[in-house]
């Protein structure tokens, strides 16, 4: 899919005209729909793309181009529907939340085009986009665009049937329930600049060796470049494992994102230096990096992501044991809508970890992991859901050779 630059017709509406690569299916009614939009015949153009509707076709910058002419004629009932419709797209969710607002505003619905432009600006996409959003937000409500703010709550209950022992991750042949809870929100203080925060705690009922929680800070700035998104920023963890101060990390993170057609590609650097905070950990002291690239397309069955990604670890490690891995890390996922409220999600990971050689010894593990979840999701902010995850862990030492089923219940609320 070929996408043409987004043209800003003021403050009115977004209009970003998607053309299809020559010879796909319904190019034709397509292309003949973008040329009368063109030429200024809305009514014409509404024609051809209601044409490409019924002949089937369901992709999303038919949708968006719909709901910008039906927007130039004044009919924004339909405007709406067709909005909404290409809003489910990641690449046109932002533009059409942004146009959403502008169809409540033409409705005089001034609290639905609020949540609209909130949510728009909200999104890490276009700065232009969100610069936009903003001075809409500002326009209903004097200084709520400079004070962009999102957050939520995750809550779960699970049963673990091998808990992992930090900080070796070695496993203890016993089972446990545990419950964990993880807090999130992220403000803008600037059109490009974005401070957020999280803490995470995983509590095991009676095994204390695999308690832990961290609290992170993290600072971005978004910006725009040659079609590309790119976020970098800076990120600073503290955390406790059991009773004790565990580990501080610094962060550095590069993030970069592209839509080509359809499709989406997400670059992201990180490279952390990590220090223990408790002496008895200082074995984990050292650095770590990590490359990864993932993939997103749709296929017949759902949206699907692929990722690979490289880790290089450089740690104190003990004199018999060491904790500097080099991992490849290979995933697939796939997310697709059962109908109506409910989503299903498949994602299986195959991982290798080299470690140095100590003591004569090198380790080498092999890891599969299988990953299935249900959603409800009640609204935009309500979501429940199920989780079951199987791990095996092939490793070239006996006690790291083990398997793992953990299973959850969850809900979690977006604000």
């Amino acid at each position: 899919m070929k996408c043409c630059s987004i043209r800003v017709c003021g403050t009115l509406i977004v209009a970003g005209l998607v053309q299809l690569a020559p010879g796909m299916a319904l190019a034709g009614d397509f292309e003949d729909g973008v040329r009368y939009y063109r030429d200024g015949d809305y009514q014409q153009a509404i024609r051809s793309f209601e044409h490409a509707v019924q002949a089937g076709s369901t992709r999303p910058a038919l949708f968006f181009n719909l709901g910008v002419s039906y927007f130039k004629l004044g009919q924004y009932r339909h405007s709406q529907e067709y909005f909404l419709r290409a809003e489910k797209d990641p690449k046109f969710s932002q533009l059409a939340q942004y146009n959403l607002g502008r169809v409540a505003l033409a409705l005089d619905d001034r609290q639905a085009a609020l949540k609209w432009f909130l949510r728009a600006s909200r999104e890490s996409g276009d700065p232009r986009i969100t610069a936009m959003a903003n001075a809409q937000i500002d326009a209903i409500e004097p200084g709520a665009g400079r004070k962009i703010a999102r957050g939520g709550i995750h809550l779960a209950w699970g049963h673990d049937n091998n808990v992992l022992l930090l900080p070796d991750n070695s496993p203890s042949r016993q089972s446990d329930s545990y419950l964990e809870t993880w807090l999130f929100g992220s403000m803008r203080i600037d059109t490009n600049v974005r401070i957020g925060g999280s803490w995470y705690r995983r509590d095991y009922a009676d095994i204390n060796g695999g308690d832990y929680d961290v609290v992170r800070l993290k600072l971005d700035y978004l910006l725009a470049f040659g079609g590309w998104k790119l976020e970098p920023g800076v990120a600073y963890s503290n955390s406790n494992l059991g009773t004790r101060r565990y580990l501080q990390i610094s962060d550095f993170i590069v993030k970069a994102e592209h839509n080509p057609g359809e499709d989406r590609i997400v670059l992201r650097y990180r490279y952390s230096d990590i220090s223990a905070r408790d002496a008895i950990y200082n074995y984990l002291d050292g650095s770590r990096h990590q490359a990864r690239i993932d993939f997103y397309t749709d296929t017949a069955i759902g949206r699907v992501r692929y990722r690979y990604q490289l880790e290089v670890n450089d740690r104190q490690d003990q004199a018999a044991a060491s904790y500097s891995p080099t991992r490849h890390d290979f995933r697939t996922r796939l997310r697709r809508s059962l109908g109506g409220p409910w989503r299903l999600e498949l994602e299986g990971q195959y991982r290798l970890s080299d470690y140095p050689t100590l003591a004569g010894v090198t380790r080498k593990d092999k890891r599969l992991r299988l990953r299935a979840g249900l959603e409800l999701r009640l609204d935009n902010d309500w979501i429940l859901g199920a989780r079951a995850t199987y791990t095996n862990n092939n490793s070239n030492i006996a006690v790291e050779d083990y398997s793992r089923t953990d299973w959850q219940i969850n809900a979690r609320l977006r604000f």
